[in-house]
């Protein structure tokens, strides 16, 4: 498998400012000392970028998160330990089924264990409710695999410090909101305190 799997290391400005989608008007980067210039085949993969429905590995630290996103809607949901997050646009829904590890204190969050939580898309900068996630952590890559297809298969990122993993690139995925019976609004939950991604 190691075989047919070919691995870049790059400067992750190449990819967050040098390379955009086909049809976007790609700009080139002057050649500077000490950086590598991507390859047409990292060149191709990028422009492949979030045309695919796919699944995810987000791994932070000692923290990981695995999800799926629907390309046609960028509706996705990302599973970690005790929780689950859809993200429907503007719209988020949480499930506890463990208290947050980052929780302000014991019990913080025991009323809402096993119920949906809806709140909106937090303002800030966290990585998961970036207008581009997941892909954006391709796009700033410091070392990269592809797949057999050329397509992204694992990155590494340095700041904020995260690997992600791509596959199933094409995947049938539909991430719906949860029935409003089993869904309570927002009462003052922090979506940070279930790790750095959010």
């Amino acid at each position: 498998m190691h075989d047919h799997i070919r691995r870049f290391v790059i400067a992750g400005v190449l990819l967050a400012g040098g390379l955009t989608p086909a049809g976007c008007g790609a700009r080139q980067v002057p050649p500077s000392p000490g950086v590598v210039q991507p390859s047409p085949d990292l060149a191709r993969a990028a422009a492949r970028l979030g045309q695919e429905s796919a699944r995810f590995t987000v791994v932070t630290g000692d923290e990981k998160v695995s999800g799926v996103i629907d390309q046609a809607t960028g509706n996705w949901e990302m599973t970690g330990r005790g929780y689950v997050v859809r993200r429907l646009g503007p719209d988020v829904y949480v499930k506890l089924s463990a208290e947050p590890a980052h929780s302000g204190y014991p019990g913080q969050y025991a009323a809402d264990l096993g119920r949906w939580v809806h709140v909106a898309v937090p303002a800030g900068d966290a990585p998961a409710f970036g207008e581009d996630f997941p892909w954006a952590p391709a796009r700033a890559a410091a070392t990269v695999d592809l797949d057999v297809d050329g397509r992204f298969s694992r990155v590494t990122v340095r700041d904020p410090a995260m690997v992600v993993s791509y596959s199933d690139y094409g995947v049938a995925v539909r991430v719906t909101a949860p029935p409003a019976s089993e869904t309570i609004e927002d009462h003052l939950f922090t979506l940070a305190n279930l790790g750095e991604l959010f």
